[in-house]
C-alpha cells in the first residue's frame, strides 16, 4: 500500500535515491559520478563523465562535453567548464558551457555565466555578469555588418531573414 522512500537492497542497507532529474538514459552512457555531501575536495578535477555535486568543491572542474549538477546541499567554489551546468545549489567562480547553463530556483551563484542558453528560475540569486556567446557566424561578423542587420531588420528593408523576423513583433 505504502512505497518505502528509501528502499533497502539484498544486503539490508538503504540505497542512495535522488530526486534530481537527470537527461533520458539514451542520452547518457552511464550514471552520473556522485562526490557525496561529506566530501571536500580541493584541487582541479577532469574527466570525461557526468558528475553531479552533493559535497564541496574548489579549485577547477573541466569535464568537456558532459552535463555538472550542483544540487541544493553542494557547493563549488571554482571554475567550471562542461556541457551542460545545473545549479540548485551554491556557486562561485566562473561557469562556462557549450550548451546551456540551468540555475533552478534554490540555487546561488556569485560569479560569471557564458553559455549560448541561459536559464535563470524564478527566485533564484545570481550575482555577476552573463556571456550568452553568440557562437562563431556572429562573432565573426564585423560591427558595421551587425549593425546593418539591426538596422534592415527595425526598418523591415533587407533579406527575407530580418523581414520573418520583424513579422514576429506584434503591432501595439
Amino acid at each position: 500500500m505504502f512505497k518505502n522512500a528509501n528502499p533497502e537492497n539484498h544486503t539490508g542497507q538503504a540505497r542512495f535515491t535522488s530526486t534530481i532529474s537527470l537527461p533520458a538514459p539514451s542520452m547518457r552512457k552511464q550514471d552520473p559520478t556522485p562526490i557525496g555531501p561529506s566530501i571536500y575536495i580541493s584541487g582541479h578535477i577532469s574527466g570525461d563523465e557526468d558528475l553531479i555535486v552533493y559535497g564541496h568543491v574548489e579549485g577547477t572542474i573541466n569535464i568537456g562535453d558532459r552535463l555538472l549538477i550542483v544540487t541544493k546541499e553542494g557547493r563549488v567554489d571554482a571554475d567550471v567548464t562542461a556541457r551542460v551546468i545545473t545549479v540548485e545549489g551554491r556557486v562561485e567562480g566562473k561557469l562556462e558551457a557549450t550548451e546551456q547553463i540551468i540555475v533552478r530556483r534554490s540555487g546561488r551563484i556569485r560569479g560569471s555565466i557564458c553559455a549560448p542558453r541561459i536559464a535563470l528560475d524564478f527566485g533564484c540569486t545570481f550575482s555577476g555578469s552573463i556571456d550568452t556567446d553568440a557562437g562563431e557566424e556572429f562573432s565573426s561578423m564585423s560591427s558595421d555588418s551587425k549593425i546593418a542587420d539591426f538596422k534592415s531588420a527595425i526598418s523591415g528593408t533587407g533579406d527575407a531573414p530580418a523581414k520573418s523576423a520583424m513579422a514576429k513583433i506584434s503591432p501595439r
